[in-house]
């Protein structure tokens, strides 16, 4: 293939469903030029994402500006060429907008004044930041509809929600128009999306891949994590040893592993999709003809789990709110009102500076404590346990949210283990499904390397949104 940048119609045909791998391989041996594949994706973008809304800030001139001159083959990253998107919160582009889905910080337009450390990373690699991706407002939800913003929408549907709040990157990624995007997760943020849009993702092991909390908050329980969701689970392989801290495994994989299947709810009790709970069984007997003791079990500790967790969330959520609202001055340079912020925002924000310190100090340790024996299921000679990502697949846009998440992400968030979710079912109108799949501390490469045999097996690279796009 001859190497041809004005040629971006027929590129969009060729390159759109390659991996990020193979297009960093094809730049590399000058089967395609670096300038045709971003052309491309930036033709993608302005044909199709009219209808999704998952990309809220464009960078096509910074990246066709950085991409101007090719460097010295010593200069190149390993992901030279390919176009990427960074979720628009927490990781920030000196230089470049930054509005993490709040109506005040997009009408002053405002502009990061640094880098951050994984959004430098990224582009040490060699991959290309052609835009900022949509999220809702402050990164928080389990859907992506931030007020005052179009909702982004699913690309198997576009009626139906893509998830958040990693949503507008699921969705670009799931739709074609990028085989790779940045996401990140506190409870559930990088998971939801994966599973109602058909993509993969891994939520590190607590630490191993720097992390920025979007809107400068604390974190005390270290829930945040960032990473990156793609179609193809080999590129998160090849993504993962590049921007992890320690950059060596730090498990020796195993060949027989014990899986517990999780195929109800209980911690709220709610009912879980049938979608949803055959994909958990499906996963089941796939590992089992791998060779693996698969078994009926979870954590029962997950059991005891409602009832603490949300009486510390009525604490803390206010408090993070109040904090929130602080970084949202400091930005701005004013203090927030109505209009730059929900009104559900400001008000627990309100109740936020309200709360006094020994409330929460209690809620903290009510906190730790629920979850400090969810973890301790793994000594007992489990390996895995599969889960459903939520109680069922895709609702309609502008559809409550809670009633149909779930709790199944959040308690690996706080006790910081990683957890894989892989697109594996598909509904009956078909609606992507995914399941989680959560490890012991330290077990990030191992949930991958099962991963790139889950795609062998349900073969989910070769389905395609069948949508208008």
């Amino acid at each position: 293939m001859g190497a041809n940048p004005d040629r971006t119609d027929q590129a969009d045909d060729d390159f759109r469903w390659w991996s990020a791998n193979e297009t960093a391989s094809a730049i590399r041996f000058d089967e395609v030029s670096e300038l045709e594949i971003l052309n491309a994706a930036i033709a993608r973008i302005e044909a199709f994402d009219p209808l999704l809304c998952s990309v809220v800030i464009e960078l096509f001139e910074r990246a066709r500006r950085l991409r101007s001159g090719s460097p010295d083959a010593e200069r190149r990253g390993p992901f030279w060429g390919v176009p990427m998107l960074l979720k628009d919160a927490g990781e920030e582009l000196a230089g470049t907008s930054h509005w993490v889905g709040t109506q005040g910080l997009r009408r002053s337009n405002h502009q990061s004044l640094t880098s951050t450390e994984l959004a430098l990373r990224f582009e040490t690699l060699g991959l290309v930041v052609i835009g900022k991706s949509a999220c809702p407002e402050l990164s928080a939800g389990s859907t992506t509809e931030p007020p005052g913003f179009a909702p982004t929408r699913n690309p198997w549907d576009p009626t139906r929600t893509v998830g958040g709040s990693s949503g507008g990157s699921a969705a670009a990624v799931a739709a074609g128009f990028v085989p790779i995007a940045h996401g990140s997760d506190a409870t559930g943020s990088l998971r939801f999306p994966a599973s109602h849009c058909g993509v993969v993702t891994l939520k590190p092991t607590r630490g191993r891949v720097p992390q920025v909390p979007p809107t400068g908050q604390s974190d005390p329980f270290r829930v945040w994590t960032q990473f990156a969701l793609a179609r193809d689970v080999n590129d998160l392989v090849t993504l993962f040893p590049l921007l992890a801290r320690d950059g060596q495994p730090l498990v020796t994989f195993r060949n027989e592993l014990r899986v517990g299947l999780l195929d109800h709810d209980p911690i709220v009790g709610l009912p879980v999709s049938p979608d949803c709970v055959k994909a958990v069984h499906a996963v089941g007997a796939a590992m089992s003809a791998l060779g693996h003791d698969v078994a009926l079990a979870y954590p029962p500790a997950l059991k005891d789990l409602f009832r603490p967790f949300w009486k510390a969330m009525k604490v803390i959520e206010p408090l993070v709110r109040q904090e929130q609202l602080r970084w949202m001055a400091d930005r701005l340079g004013r203090s927030c009102g109505p209009g730059d912020l929900s009104d559900d925002v400001l008000a627990l924000a309100s109740t936020g500076a309200r709360i006094e310190w020994p409330i929460v100090n209690e809620a903290q340790e009510t906190l730790v404590e629920a979850m400090r024996a969810v973890p301790q299921w793994w000594t007992t000679g489990f390996d895995l346990l599969v889960t459903p990502v939520m109680l069922e697949p895709a609702w309609k846009i502008g559809e409550s949210a809670p009633e149909r998440t779930g709790m199944f992400c959040a308690p690996f968030s706080f006790t910081g283990q990683p957890a894989l979710v892989a697109p594996v079912g598909v509904t009956g109108g078909g609606l992507p499904v995914g399941v989680q799949i959560v490890g012991r501390h330290g077990d990030d490469e191992l949930l991958l390397n099962l991963g790139t045999k889950l795609q062998e097996v349900f073969g989910w690279l070769h389905r395609r949104p069948h949508s208008a796009l």
